[in-house]
């Protein structure tokens, strides 16, 4: 299975709306993964970046070894769009 099969991904940025930002991310492809935040059980928390500005995101995996394994993709991926992140194959010992 790729990420881009798990059911509500990409995920869409969360967070209180900010009138000081200019402009909010319409699309996976803007947004650039900066890391990991917390992963509890099958929820992951993680940020990126749109023009320089921080964006949290919220993802709720199947389960708790798709988080663990979705949490080392996001990492390994740090600086590329979260669009990107879709196409990787999810390891079937960990799905």
């Amino acid at each position: 299975m790729r990420v881009m099969n798990l059911p509500n991904w990409p995920p869409g940025g969360s967070g209180a709306f900010d009138p000081r930002r200019p402009r909010f991310a319409v699309s996976a492809e803007e947004v650039l993964i900066e890391k990991v935040t917390r992963v509890t059980e099958k929820r992951i928390t993680f940020v990126c970046t749109l023009e320089g500005k921080p964006h949290t995101y919220d993802f709720s995996a199947p389960d708790e070894k798709i988080a663990e394994k979705l949490k080392t993709i996001l990492e390994n991926n740090v600086g590329l769009s979260l669009f990107s992140v879709g196409t990787i194959e999810i390891p079937p010992e960990l799905s």
